[in-house]
């Protein structure tokens, strides 16, 4: 069996937000903001098209016995070197045997499935048994254009061979065409494009199923034979048409991954290959195809052998080792676009010896040292004498790797002298964990991210480059790795709490998640992967999330399903049941928007917005509800909007979705009240791609949902005892909203109704909002209006004022007791009552008795929390209860309908 044996990648840990390229530059190309969603990877400024090669290699290559590879097929149409061998330089930087062939393939896009093809046919011949196949690209384009928002930067390794194969080789086809697009002359920086219809009319839709095609005859199969279909196309509603076209429906198409990072050129297919391997199971069926001057179309089926693979970083990793940035001048000095004045310091000479490189290459690319074979002491470089001062041998060292060993920071510097394209430069001394030490520069961290014993990981990559004669040279670098705090006392946990959020493949629900696990929640990613008008689906969303969240050392499972129906609402609770065993925490965040006048809305577009939040809603929260009950406990929010509570222009539709999940909070309080769980609705304004175009562009860049989170996870922490509330949240600006209703005025005599005229005459008192009160129901609500018709009759002599305390109350609630209400009520009251005149007291009522006893009780059943103030103002009748439960002075944990018998039990 010959087929895939191993496999890893690598996208470059830097992101460009692309709305920050039409927010510089849409005065100049206003057209850009077409493609202008998601975010794109790009090389920190000493990567290239070579380290990233290394990077993935490196991963495919974990845990293998690398003398087993037997030759390194390098594609890329953008390597450092047109005349040096870079698969050799490759070959050297992972310290692999000298007798094996090493070959460039480029100048086309489709090289790296080509050389995939070309490895796969060479396993059996001349003794080969494994060949590493690493695509990889690092594509120049000219600033403000499509291409540079499409683009990104990524390489994906393949090994391959006739043993352990986690996915076995079915055939190939291809078909070359000098078809040309776009093309880029030998002395050329960027490619030369012509326009996108060419590519995308006569390209993509006509080359890519003429391969396809002709793998289905060749192998006498359809798609019905297709689990996972790759190719890539950047453009996403031709990329489904090709698709759609060839019988393969949107469960089958990969994502093309423009969102989270674009499309990585001749190393894209194996990139999406890479991530569908990684989520692949035994038996599964990929048909992966290349595209670039014709096709290559190549058919795979996973093995058992895939479950005993090692986990690798992949792409899915890759994509969640991220930092996202909108700094879109950095991208530009980075990719050599803009110049600056880098002073006399930059000035000094770059030749590199080619006699030393020779001579050291090892050393300088393999990141080789020595090992005593007398002691085992390991030191960097290998020299004839032995470091280790109880040995001091000589001719004992052997060769010794370190560039895979772990290492820790020793000491650091931020230095704003040396030269730097990411000032300060950030170098230090690194301590092997095994043994051996050098001095390291530092790279993909920022100074405030570096401390002395920080675990590192060390990375090829770029140290200098000679313009003068276009030559890189390379060296190995440290990269710090995340160090695991332990939580704060006071910290707000969610450890062995299950957490479902929805829409959370990306903005406000990808913020909310990984707060979230960050906390030790375990998490359900719901993501149906669509626009932002809710068309189309994709997988990608979710799982990029996912891996985020497994890359921070948390549990997380992903979902697809949509929760616009019951059917999806109930299998996203039941993927969380599955995976985890219960549901404590659900955050309703799936959102769409389809914006228009009441005037030229459609049916349909009413529909589809209510659909996604108010039915939404109601489909995921119901069967987690359910299971709530059974816990006793649970914690719901819902998001609401500004548009819904206040109105906004062009959103009718969206607009009554939000406010109908306000009334959905409302009652559902009430039905959750005695099992402990909590509803309350998040008003959200943020940097979202559902704002992206439509908040000012300064305005966008200081909303982060980041500022948002800390509000939501407050609210779903089992510490919060608010339920029914509705708070809005901007910019680290929170605040409550609140339905609150005015005092009114009696109109007429109460027998017959009043007249129009006479609703006019008493409109101010009606209007007037002077004393406006909330109500905890529709019962306190309509008391409240009931009321009015029967005043209180206030005694003409004021009566004297007893002296009452805190403690008095309590030493005098046995006198207060009705004993004939409580026949069979068993229950325990703890008070809580906060400030100097203070304490704690509960109330045992058993068998038609009462005691009253000082200090906490292990288990009661209702918990009364308020301030001495008032708590005395509430016994002396200057204080309604359902007023101070609704304004907050009164806070009732625990069993809230069994603090409604304190009334009935004691009369003051």
């Amino acid at each position: 069996m010959i087929g895939i044996v191993s496999y890893g990648g690598y996208i470059p840990r830097l992101r460009l937000n692309r709305m920050s390229i039409y927010q510089t530059m849409g005065w100049f190309a206003p057209a850009v903001v077409l493609v202008a969603q998601g975010e794109r990877s790009f090389c920190n400024w000493d990567e290239d098209s070579l380290t990233m090669a290394v990077s993935a290699s490196q991963d495919c290559l974990r845990d293998l016995d690398k003398s087993a590879v037997h030759g390194v097929y390098l594609c890329s149409t953008s390597l450092p070197f047109a005349d040096r061998s870079n698969a050799g330089m490759l070959k050297t930087a992972l310290n692999l045997r000298d007798d094996i062939v090493t070959q460039d393939l480029t100048s086309s896009l489709k090289s790296g499935t080509t050389g995939l093809i070309a490895a796969l046919s060479s396993i059996g011949r001349e003794g080969r048994k494994n060949i590493l196949v690493t695509a990889s690209d690092k594509r120049e384009t000219k600033a403000a254009y499509f291409y540079e928002m499409w683009f990104g930067d990524g390489a994906a390794s393949l090994l391959v061979g006739d043993s352990d194969v986690i996915a076995e080789f079915k055939g190939s086809y291809s078909v070359s065409h000098d078809f040309v697009d776009h093309f880029r002359g030998d002395r050329s920086k960027y490619d030369y494009m012509w326009e996108e219809r060419w590519v995308r009319d006569a390209g993509y839709s006509r080359i890519v199923p003429e391969a396809v095609k002709g793998l289905f005859g060749k192998l006498s199969i359809s798609m019905d034979q297709v689990d996972k279909f790759v190719f890539p196309c950047f453009f996403k509603a031709e990329h489904r048409k090709i698709a759609a076209s060839l019988g393969a429906g949107p469960e089958k198409l990969v994502d093309n991954l423009h969102d989270v990072c674009g499309e990585t050129g001749t190393a894209h297919p194996l990139v999406m290959l890479v991530q569908t391997l990684e989520q692949a199971k035994p038996g599964d069926r990929i048909l992966v195809a290349g595209f670039g001057q014709g096709c290559d179309a190549l058919y795979f089926q996973v093995t058992e052998n895939i479950v005993n693979l090692p986990q690798r970083v992949g792409i899915g990793g890759s994509l969640a080792n991220k930092k996202t940035t909108d700094n879109y001048a950095k991208f530009l000095r980075f990719r050599d676009l803009i110049q600056t004045e880098m002073g006399i310091r930059a000035e000094m000479p770059t030749q590199t010896a080619m006699t030393v490189l020779w001579r050291n290459r090892k050393m300088l690319l393999g990141m080789v040292g020595g090992k005593c074979t007398e002691c085992g002491t390991p030191q960097f470089p290998k020299m004839d004498i032995c470091v280790n001062p109880d040995c001091r041998k000589t001719g004992t060292q052997v060769e010794y790797e370190f560039a895979d060993s772990p290492a820790t920071v020793k000491s650091f510097t931020g230095d704003l002298l040396a030269v730097s394209l990411d000032p300060p430069a950030i170098y230090g001394m690194v301590q092997f964990d095994g043994g051996g030490r050098f001095m390291a520069d530092f790279t993909d961290c920022e100074l405030s991210d570096v401390r002395v014993g920080q675990p590192v990981k060390l990375a090829f990559r770029k140290r200098y480059t000679d313009t003068e004669r276009g030559f890189s040279g390379y060296f190995w670098k440290a990269v710090p790795l995340p160090i695991q705090e332990e939580p704060k006392s006071d910290e707000i946990r969610f450890d062995g709490q299950v957490a479902i959020v929805t829409g959370a493949g990306a903005g406000l629900g990808r913020i909310y998640a990984l707060e979230l696990a960050k906390r030790g929640a375990k998490l359900v990613v719901n993501d149906l992967g669509g626009s932002r008008d809710g068309a189309g689906g994709s997988q990608a969303a979710a799982d990029t999330v996912v891996e985020e969240i497994k890359a921070l050392g948390a549990e997380a499972v992903a979902s697809y399903d949509s929760v616009a129906t019951p059917e999806g609402g109930a299998a996203i609770v039941e993927k969380a049941v599955e995976a985890f065993g219960r549901v404590d925490i659900v955050i309703n965040n799936a959102g769409i928007l389809r914006d228009r006048t009441l005037a030229k809305m459609e049916p349909s577009e009413w529909a589809a917005i209510r659909s996604v939040h108010l039915d939404g809603a109601f489909n995921v929260t119901k069967p987690a509800f359910m299971k709530m009950r059974e816990q006793g406990y649970g914690r719901i929010i819902v998001t609401t909007s500004a548009a819904g509570l206040y109105g906004n222009f062009g959103q009718t539709n969206y607009s009554a979705a939000k406010m109908g999940l306000a009334g959905f909070m409302n009652t559902l309080k009430l039905e959750g009240e005695k099992y402990n769980i909590k509803i309350n609705a998040v008003a959200p304004v943020a940097a979202t791609r559902l704002t992206e175009d439509v908040l000012p562009p300064d305005l966008f860049e200081k909303l982060k949902p980041e500022y948002v989170a800390p509000l939501v996870l407050y609210l779903c922490a089992d510490s919060c005892s608010e339920t029914g509330m509705v708070f809005n949240a901007e910019m680290g600006c929170y605040n409550r909203a609140a339905v609150v209703t005015g005092p009114g005025a009696i109109v007429g005599d109460g027998v017959a109704p009043p007249t129009p005229e006479q609703i006019q005459q008493n409109w101010d008192a009606i209007n007037d909002m002077t004393g406006a009160a909330e109500s905890y129901n529709a019962t306190v609500a309509l008391g409240a209006m009931l009321e009015a018709f029967n005043p209180k009759s206030e005694s003409t002599t004021p009566a004297p004022k007893p002296t009452v305390t805190v403690k008095s109350i309590f030493e005098r609630m046995p006198e207060a007791f009705r004993s004939d209400k409580a026949a069979g009520v068993d229950v325990v009251f703890q008070y809580r009552i906060t400030g100097s005149g203070g304490g704690e007291w509960h109330v045992i009522i058993k068998d038609a008795a009462c005691t009253v006893l000082p200090g906490k009780h292990e288990k009661p059943t209702t918990s009364i929390i308020m301030s001495d103030e008032d708590f005395l103002a509430l016994i002396t009748g200057k204080l309604n209860a359902m007023q101070a439960f609704t304004s907050g002075k009164l806070k009732i944990e625990g069993d809230l309908m069994k603090s409604q018998l304190i009334e009935k039990l004691f009369k003051f």
